[in-house]
């Protein structure tokens, strides 16, 4: 595995978007398995959508990598691609070397800021596949725009951007709606995964259920800007993206995206 210090940027402080606190990633490094609806099956559908046949060589870039987990199941799946994992936290960054050092060189670690541009013009040539997961709900609309545009110019032809994200639902029926799913799957995942409660109520504490504390009450100091799902596909085929679809939703995390 390698640390690419090249694909680093500061952003443009008129462009980038609050920042996701240093703590927080320790918080979700610990949690994110319980606080992620269905994380193992959104995981196992990214996976069918890459572009790619099993033993091909190819590149994938990751928007806001993690802890990993996703990046470490994609390399396993497509033995012979190289993975860019980029992520804007030191915490995060430090997970993923750790997480994706058995890959060795395959594996490329660099920091990024999504809201920014100059990172765009650096991404590997040819790229097969850019992917993303709880991440681009940081931008607002417009940025989400152009960074789908910006994605799509990358792309070989026949490579996808696959997003997994948080999308705005279209009233506060459906945020309700969503915001029940929600604490119904961490409450069964605490169950499954700590045996007692504790997690489903470290999640009601910590407000981390979008759609039941943040939606339909305006902070200028949000970092969470999710969009609508009908905009994003729209913006996806607008940005020349071809059979745009959504293809997993549940608790209003939907799997989507398209191909060049």
């Amino acid at each position: 595995m390698t640390d690419d210090r090249a694909i680093i940027t500061a952003g443009n402080p008129e462009n980038t978007a609050p920042h996701w606190e240093e703590d927080t990633s320790a918080l979700f490094i610990d949690l994110g398995a319980l606080f992620v609806p269905a994380r193992m099956e959104q995981i196992a559908t990214l996976r069918r959508l890459i572009p790619a046949q099993p033993d091909e060589a190819f590149t994938i870039v990751e928007l806001a990598a993690g802890d990993g987990t996703l990046a470490r199941a994609l390399l396993a799946a497509f033995p012979q691609c190289r993975y860019l994992a980029l992520d804007g936290s030191e915490t995060m960054r430090a997970q993923l070397r750790h997480t994706l050092a058995p890959f060795g060189e395959r594996a490329t670690v660099g920091a990024f800021e999504i809201a920014a541009t100059d990172w765009r013009e650096a991404l590997p040539q040819p790229l097969r596949c850019v992917v993303s997961s709880l991440c681009v709900h940081h931008l607002d609309g417009d940025g989400k725009q152009q960074l789908f545009a910006d994605m799509a110019a990358r792309l070989e032809p026949g490579g996808a951007l696959l997003l997994a994200d948080v999308v705005e639902p279209q009233s506060q029926a459906v945020a309700d709606l969503y915001a029940e799913q929600y604490e119904e799957m961490v409450r069964a995942q605490s169950l499954t995964q700590m045996g007692d409660l504790s997690g489903y109520e470290r999640f009601r504490a910590l407000h981390w259920n979008y759609f039941r504390y943040t939606y339909g009450h305006p902070d200028p100091d949000e970092i969470d800007h999710p969009s609508p799902l009908a905009d994003q596909l729209r913006w996806m085929s607008d940005a020349g993206l071809r059979n745009v679809d959504c293809f997993w939703l549940r608790a209003g995390h939907a799997i989507y995206g398209g191909w060049k």
